[in-house]
């Protein structure tokens, strides 16, 4: 009879490269299932990795009021424009007329250069999120031995339900979510500072993480300081509510240029009143859906500060637990801008279910414990609202045999299949 602590290692049989490759032309899918099972090979990874490319190479459009399709009219208009132009995108941090994120236009300019194509801009866009997305998942791994049990592998796979790669379709927010993530990382639980470097790369590609980085410097130069922490933490869930158009104002006044033109997107007035409409018309599990993650995420933490306090005693842990603290605080003074707070919710959600992986990581059986009991609900929530949302993009052909068929045939989108 197999062991059971068998059935949920991933593998590290070793597999050939060519092999892999053969699968990958015949059937990419079933190549990349594959390759997530024996995940921890490294022609596994290289696998996994060429499939998120593919993803992208096969994006479809078929909703103009979607960000990427304003990414594919831009292209389009970057393939009118002189190479000369592309002194402009990299000086564009400097100057009020141009872009302060500047690696998205870049990609999108070099690609015109060659290609008018959506799919070209969404495969380059991919490749570099995928970067960071498995980098991330190798991050989390590190921290594990084989074989993974139940619970860890329930939160792992939610950890990679949080921004999968679906979330190309708003390309710059969420690839700087996961670069921040990995360099922050490194910056908490290593104090490395050298890692800042990484971190605040990810106001290159999207400029609200300034004021994440900011956070991440307090945090490494006033270290573990829970007695602040927490108390903050407990102000910032009541504070914001009733200091809301003043904290909006000091946000509206931040910056000059461009990078005050893009804050002014965020704190303008009617641009908060519209955003709120927009969320208050969206159906009501896609309201909850974030707020039942953020509420078990809570407990989660509580339980285990409380009950199993024994269980969290390296300083990775500490220092994790610290930064989530200063973090919470940080977003939820920011949800009095929805747009932005909202977004940054997301990226606690990283790093507050990596603090429970590690706690899994040591505390793990063959039995569901309470702690995932109570999250499995805005869990699977959650991650099936991330699914349906994707499902607009995603191409229903990527799941067929023979590399290339989506290119081949007409476009045809999960979501068509499934909810139309």
């Amino acid at each position: 009879m197999q062991d059971i602590d068998s059935k949920y290692s991933l593998s590290q049989t070793p597999v050939n490269a060519k092999n892999y490759l053969l699968l990958f032309l015949i059937w990419p899918f079933l190549a990349c299932i594959t390759a997530i099972a024996n995940y921890r090979n490294k022609n596994a990874k290289a696998v996994v990795y060429l499939f998120l490319i593919y993803y992208g190479l096969t994006f479809v459009i078929a909703n103009e009021w979607i960000d990427a399709s304003r990414y594919a009219i831009t292209l389009r208009q970057n393939a009118a424009l002189p190479f000369s132009d592309i002194f402009k995108i990299i000086g564009g941090i400097y100057a009020t007329e141009t872009s302060v994120d500047i690696v998205e236009p870049l990609i999108s300019f070099l690609i015109s250069r060659f290609s008018t194509d959506h799919k070209v801009l969404f495969g380059a866009y991919s490749a570099l999120f995928a970067v960071f997305y498995l980098k991330s998942m190798d991050l989390v791994l590190d921290q594990t031995k084989s074989p993974l049990r139940l619970n860890y592998l329930i939160h792992l796979f939610f950890f990679a339900s949080i921004l999968p790669v679906t979330s190309i379709n708003g390309f710059r927010m969420w690839t700087a979510a996961w670069i921040f993530f990995y360099g922050a990382y490194h910056v908490i639980a290593l104090h490395n500072p050298k890692y800042f470097v990484l971190s605040l790369s990810a106001c290159f590609v999207h400029f609200s993480f300034l004021s994440a980085n900011a956070i991440l410097i307090v945090y490494y130069f006033a270290g573990n300081r829970n007695f602040i922490y927490f108390p903050l933490v407990l102000i910032s869930f009541i504070v914001p509510r009733l200091l809301g158009p003043f904290l909006q104002s000091l946000f509206g006044v931040l910056g000059h240029g461009a990078l005050k033109a893009r804050v002014d997107m965020y704190t303008a007035q009617d641009v908060i009143l519209m955003r709120q409409e927009n969320y208050d018309q969206l159906a009501w599990f896609m309201r909850l859906g974030s707020d039942l993650v953020l509420y078990y995420l809570l407990v989660a933490i509580t339980i285990i500060k409380i009950t199993k306090r024994g269980s969290i005693t390296s300083t990775s842990e500490k220092n994790l637990y610290s930064f989530l603290l200063l973090f919470l605080a940080f977003v939820n003074f920011s949800m009095t801008i929805p747009s932005f707070g909202g977004r940054f919710l997301l990226v606690f959600f990283l790093f507050a279910v990596f603090y429970l992986l590690l706690y899994f990581t040591k505390n793990d059986s063959d039995r569901i414990s309470p702690i995932t009991l109570i999250g499995l609900f805005p869990m699977i929530l959650y991650t099936a609202i991330t699914f349906r949302q994707g499902s607009e993009t995603m191409n229903a052909w990527i799941f067929s045999p023979l590399f290339g068929i989506p290119w081949c045939v007409p476009g045809l989108t999960v979501f068509d299949i499934l909810f139309r």
